[in-house]
């Protein structure tokens, strides 16, 4: 997905894990940022740059006085295969363009001097799909990503088939892979998106908490609210007295 987002009054974000990653290009920069980034520099949010947020899990909050930023969100496996990093080297961090991007410098610049979003956004299109085809690492991508996606759909079915048995290695390398690939572990990943999915039914008002933590898979309310808090750094009803539009998005 690529986006833009803009706001031009003070405010605070808070953004809940999406298990995605992001390429961002900070127009104005952002006064304070509570995450981690890789490198001792300034906040690269305050350095007009672009920079790539790895997967998070657990919330990222900003405060500014106006917001203006594009973004391409990614699937987690786009970081080994657009950028040759192992996802986990960047968990829970920001990578400065100056440390893995110099090769998308070029983003940068044609962000600058295209005025219209839509002709930007086609223009990254074509870019990453060229890049995407260069890699020598894509079908890998692709094939992993399949493999959670039908490791995640039995796992809902009650299914035991193991994600070892999916992909036809040994725990051991499995655990590799999806470290590389995932930033966590594929039960770890599991639980991750187990946590988005709740995050986006708990828009249904009509439906209580209780209900919402049985139909997610959490076997007891102490599980639901325990696991919850693990990402959100909040319970479910605190995030639900909270809760904007935007699922995962909290702002003011």
């Amino acid at each position: 997905m690529i986006w833009v987002q803009e706001t031009s009054v003070p405010g605070s974000y808070t953004i809940l894990p999406s298990g995605k990653v992001e390429l961002i290009f900070p127009i104005f920069p952002v006064t304070k940022l509570d995450a981690v980034k890789i490198t001792d520099n300034d906040n690269p949010m305050n350095n007009h740059s672009c920079f790539l947020s790895g997967l998070h899990t657990r919330p990222l909050k900003m405060t500014f006085d106006k917001f203006y930023a594009f973004g391409i969100q990614m699937k987690p496996v786009a970081v080994k295969a657009l950028f040759g990093i192992p996802l986990c080297e960047i968990k829970n961090y920001f990578v400065e363009r100056d440390v893995v991007l110099n090769p998308f410098s070029i983003l940068e610049d044609e962000l600058h001097s295209i005025n219209n979003f839509m002709e930007w956004a086609q223009w990254v299109e074509k870019f990453l799909l060229t890049k995407i085809n260069e890699t020598s690492e894509f079908h890998t991508a692709i094939n992993l990503d399949n493999a959670i996606k039908k490791y995640l759909t039995q796992k809902q079915n009650s299914s035991f088939k193991t994600i070892e048995n999916l992909l036809g290695y040994s725990r051991t390398q499995t655990f590799r892979l999806f470290n590389d690939w995932f930033g966590i572990s594929a039960h770890s990943y599991q639980r991750l998106v187990q946590f988005i999915q709740t995050v986006e039914t708990l828009h249904d008002t009509s439906v209580s908490l209780k209900e919402i933590g049985f139909d997610n898979g959490y076997y007891d309310q102490p599980h639901f609210i325990r696991s919850f808090q693990e990402f959100a750094e909040m319970t479910p009803g605190e995030y639900r007295k909270q809760m904007t539009s935007l699922p995962g998005q909290l702002f003011w």
